[in-house]
């Protein structure tokens, strides 16, 4: 039986490609990376069928069933279930890989709510989430923006998702989901295999543990970097980490800003 894992982080920088790495270098599993995104509009898209389906469509079908053609067949539609169902199919033949147990996607972009609603069109659905210290987050950041292919704006953006994907996570719901720290997954590699492989159901000998010792971190770029340290960092970039609610949420995952 094969099944979907879903990896969200907090932001860029967090360590989810990490987490994907280390999932694929095992034989029985494969985790794409992401969209920018882009699949909420198609969960919307679907979302939206849905309702005019079962809001309008539903008439159409009547009508349909007693007249046939020749009655009003303008919002004749598939049933919602018909929608679903697709749309299950969709994401399965789009995201599973041959030959593979676990599949899915990384993404730093969607929290626990936009989780929760994959899971109605993927039922076996599993999350391992991370998070990051923020000032580590904007340090890596920060390096980004020297190189000028990132902007400001960019971070700004990052540090939203981070408050908002990170408080998200903080609740319960009905996604089974394995929270990590990057701290805690980097510090003890092997713990870590072993909580993400029991989670996935992956035996954790089949982890390749030198994904921890090879950095990369952007395409063609690998090893260390120079990054600044938090008190060189100009003012108005720390003063990101200042937001009241992303200082009570970093709190509760214990970092204390």
């Amino acid at each position: 039986m094969s099944s979907p894992l879903l990896i969200f982080g907090a932001g860029q920088r967090c360590g989810s490609t990490l987490v994907q790495r280390l999932i694929s270098s095992h034989p029985e599993a494969f985790i794409w990376g992401e969209q920018h995104g882009q699949l909420e509009r198609v969960v919307d898209a679907v979302e939206s069928l849905i309702g005019q389906s079962r809001d309008h469509g539903e008439a159409g079908r009547t009508e349909y069933a007693v007249s046939g053609y020749q009655g009003f067949m303008a919002n004749l539609m598939p049933e919602p279930a018909a929608w679903r169902e697709v749309f299950s199919e969709f994401c399965t033949r789009l995201f599973e890989v041959p030959d593979v147990r676990v599949w899915g996607f990384k993404e730093v972009r969607f929290d626990l709510d936009f989780a929760t609603r994959l899971q109605r069109y993927l039922p076996d659905l599993r999350v391992i989430f991370i998070v990051r210290d923020p000032r580590d987050v904007l340090s890596s950041l920060d390096e980004w923006e020297s190189r000028g292919w990132w902007t400001r704006a960019d971070t700004e953006l990052s540090f939203q998702h981070w408050k908002r994907i990170a408080t998200s996570f903080l609740e319960t719901g009905s996604v089974p989901v394995l929270s990590l720290r990057y701290e805690d997954f980097i510090a003890d590699r092997e713990a870590a295999a072993r909580n993400v492989g029991e989670f996935a159901g992956l035996d954790p000998s089949g982890f390749d543990m030198t994904v921890f010792d090879h950095k990369v971190h952007n395409l063609g770029l690998q090893g260390d970097r120079e990054l600044r340290s938090w008190q060189d960092m100009p003012i108005d970039l720390r003063y990101l980490v200042f937001d009241e609610g992303l200082r009570t949420t970093a709190k509760a995952y214990g970092y204390h800003l």
